[in-house]
C-alpha cells in the first residue's frame, strides 16, 4: 500500500499516448479529428521552434536569419540541383543575415558537385564584411579500380581582417545558434582571407574528423582530386 507505483494499465497508456506525439507530425493516421487523445490540438507533441520567423519573440543570441538562408544551405545538402556553396554576411547593422552569393546555377548535381575555389572568389568580394556559410565537396576512395564518393560539408565562419571588430567579436557567441541553421557540415573552420582555404590543411581536417576507414583523396573542384592516402603514409 505505501508503493507509489503506477497502475501497469495506467502506464501502458501513458507509453502509448507519449510514443503517439512523438512519431506523429500530423495527427494519428486514422485515429480522426483528435483520435480521442488530443493529439491534433494545438501544442500536442515537441515545440518546433522556427528560427527564421516570428512566434516565439526575437532570440538575443543570434542576428535574424531570413529563410532564403535556410533554403540554400539545405540545397547544398541535398544531392539535387547544382547548388554547392553559400554566403550570408552581416546587414550593415548588424541584427540580421543576407544571403549574398551562391551557386552555381548551372553543373553537376549528387556526387558531382563540389565547389571550393568558386566559393573562395566570392569571400574575395566582401573583404571588409563578416559573415557565415560554406560548400560541398567530396570524399573519395579509388581502390581497385572502384571509385567511390561521399559528401562532405564545411562550415565557414568568414571574419576578414578588415570588417568591423565588434561585429567579429560578436560572432563567437553567435556560432552556437548559427550552426541550428547551418547544419550536417563535417568541420568547421575560421576563414580569415581566401587563401586560408587550403587543400592540404582541409585534407588534414577531414580526415582527423573520420572514422577507421579514411578516404585516399577528396575532390574540392569538380575533376580535381587531392591525394589524401592516410594508409600509404603509415607504410
Amino acid at each position: 500500500r505505501g508503493s507509489a507505483s503506477v497502475p501497469l494499465h495506467r502506464a501502458a497508456h501513458t507509453m502509448a499516448a507519449q510514443e503517439a506525439i512523438v512519431h506523429t507530425s500530423g495527427g494519428i493516421e486514422g485515429a480522426g479529428a483528435g483520435g480521442g487523445l488530443g493529439l491534433n490540438a494545438p501544442g500536442a507533441g515537441p515545440k518546433v521552434t522556427h528560427f527564421a520567423g516570428g512566434g516565439g519573440g526575437k532570440r538575443k543570441d543570434r542576428p535574424d536569419i531570413p529563410e532564403d538562408i535556410a533554403q540554400k544551405w539545405e540545397s547544398i545538402l541535398s544531392d539535387e540541383g547544382p547548388c554547392c556553396y553559400m554566403l550570408a554576411i552581416y546587414s550593415s547593422n548588424g541584427k540580421s543575415l543576407e544571403l549574398v552569393a551562391s551557386g552555381p546555377e548551372e553543373g553537376p548535381d549528387g556526387l558531382g558537385k563540389c565547389g571550393m575555389d568558386m566559393f573562395k572568389n566570392e569571400l574575395s568580394n566582401y573583404s571588409d564584411k563578416a559573415g557565415w556559410g560554406g560548400f560541398r565537396c567530396n570524399a573519395v576512395d579509388n581502390r581497385q579500380n572502384t571509385i567511390s564518393k561521399r559528401a562532405k560539408i564545411i562550415f565557414v565562419q568568414w571574419m576578414p581582417e578588415n570588417a568591423p571588430a565588434m561585429r567579429k567579436a560578436k560572432m563567437g557567441p553567435h556560432k552556437g545558434a548559427m550552426k541550428e541553421t547551418f547544419t550536417g557540415a563535417h568541420c568547421d573552420i575560421v576563414v580569415e582571407k581566401p587563401e586560408d582555404i587550403d587543400a592540404a590543411e582541409l585534407v588534414k581536417t577531414l580526415q582527423a574528423a573520420t572514422g577507421a576507414h579514411k578516404p585516399n583523396g577528396y575532390e574540392f573542384n569538380v575533376g580535381e582530386i587531392t591525394d589524401a592516402d592516410y594508409y600509404k603514409d603509415l607504410s
